[in-house]
């Protein structure tokens, strides 16, 4: 199966030709020396990678957490001797984001029991269908893994098979930031853009000209030279230049260029340093946007392939794993005092639960009980106890006054 990501393209890319756009390599290496893009990726593989992601099991009294299984080990502390939890997932994130595929070899004691989960990076991963079945080969290993001993992390699939690649669909896209970057830098090296001319009566021969351009640009050429007084000789004019409209929206196509990166990763523009567009009453529900909208979908895609492949087939009926996604509330005590009091307001964790989520010891069997609102009921009982009360005082009426005579009694 083809990764669209060629070693022909990838040499090409190296040696500075082939696989690019307006003059520029694209690769993941470029692509990443893009702000937005580097902003883009480096949030969502750290934010998914430092969740932690928890093993559950379904029973007849509930659903209970799994503590000691050697799956939360290697997903939430030691991957390998290589490689904590944390950069390992990041590192499969980061390459199912750019390349769309992103692969780990499981490799098991013994026993068959779970041992490490090694990376293996796209561009040395062959993959082959055959017989309905996926098998993986890696640079350097003789051996051919099954479907069930390699974890393989995919995006956006035309095929229903592989993941499509960022760096390939958006290769245009990439190459103008990547364009615009280096005529960027090309600007700040020569110092300005060309803003004026300079003017001689008399006809200059190719070589006069050449050395008259050489020393202005000696003199004055690059940022260190910038706003050095102008000397001009034997009647020498300097008249202005004004920009170009191209020149003049050169800043509204590296916004519009920013732009496109956001919609390619879904990022809210805020996440990636745009703050153009941004303010205090809507970063919040752009945060939110971003867990819901960005990193739900790549978590709930990871969390069934976890599932498929560190499970047993007697643990996957009945256990999963879910992303504890309350730890992005780490850093903002007021957004996890708000979420705490919730919950604890409709008797969904108890104060012992909470203090668990702060790390915290419990407070006894007291700490267990669980609180609601008294002033709520369901709507199905408000008319029950209307009408109970009605029956238990009977018809309602004025009452008499106790001191006064009834005018009837006479």
């Amino acid at each position: 199966m083809s990764t669209e990501e060629t070693n022909q393209g990838v040499l090409g890319a190296v040696l500075g030709f082939g696989g690019g756009v307006a003059g520029v390599s694209v690769n993941e290496r470029t692509a990443l020396s893009i702000s937005a893009i580097w902003a883009g990726v480096n949030n969502i593989s750290q934010d998914i990678a430092g969740l932690p992601c928890q093993l559950f099991r379904k029973t007849d009294a509930g659903i209970e957490p799994v503590t000691g299984h050697r799956a939360t080990r290697l997903l939430n502390l030691q991957a390998s001797a290589l490689q904590n939890s944390f950069q390992l997932r990041q590192s499969l994130v980061a390459q199912v984001l750019l390349r769309g595929n992103a692969y780990g070899k499981i490799e098991r004691d013994g026993r068959q029991s779970l041992a490490k989960i090694h990376f293996k990076h796209p561009g040395e991963t062959e993959v082959r269908l055959s017989n309905g079945r996926l098998w993986y080969k890696f640079n350097g290993d003789p051996k051919l893994y099954a479907d069930y001993e390699v974890i393989h992390l995919r995006g956006l699939s035309l095929d229903g098979v592989m993941g499509v690649s960022v760096l390939t669909y958006h290769r245009e896209t990439i190459g103008k930031g990547l364009a615009s970057s280096r005529s960027q830098t090309r600007f700040y090296e020569n110092g300005t853009r060309a803003t004026l001319a300079l003017e001689i009566d008399k006809r200059l021969s190719k070589e006069a000209a050449a050395n008259l351009r050489e020393s202005y640009q000696e003199v004055y050429g690059g940022v260190e030279n910038t706003g050095k007084p102008l000397i001009l000789e034997e009647g020498m004019k300097a008249r202005p230049l004004s920009l170009s409209p191209a020149d003049a929206q050169y800043i509204e196509q590296a916004k519009l260029t920013r732009s496109d990166i956001c919609a390619i990763l879904r990022m809210p523009p805020h996440k990636i340093g745009d703050l153009e567009r941004s303010t205090n009453n809507n970063i919040e529900q752009q945060s939110l946007d971003y867990v819901g909208d960005t990193l739900m979908p790549w978590l709930l895609n990871f969390e069934q392939e976890y599932r498929l492949k560190l499970l047993r087939t007697d643990e996957v009926e009945n256990s999963y794993f879910r992303h504890n996604i309350t730890a992005l509330l780490r850093a903002d005590a007021t957004a996890r005092a708000t979420y705490y009091g919730k919950m604890l307001e409709r008797g969904v964790y108890s104060i012992n639960e909470v203090r668990a989520l702060e790390e915290r010891n419990g407070i006894g069997p007291a700490g267990d009980e669980r609180f609601i609102q008294v002033n709520m009921m369901p709507l199905s009982r408000v008319n029950e106890l209307t009408d109970a009360q009605i029956a238990a005082k009977g018809p309602q009426t004025s009452p008499k006054p106790t001191d006064e005579a009834d005018p009837t009694d006479e």
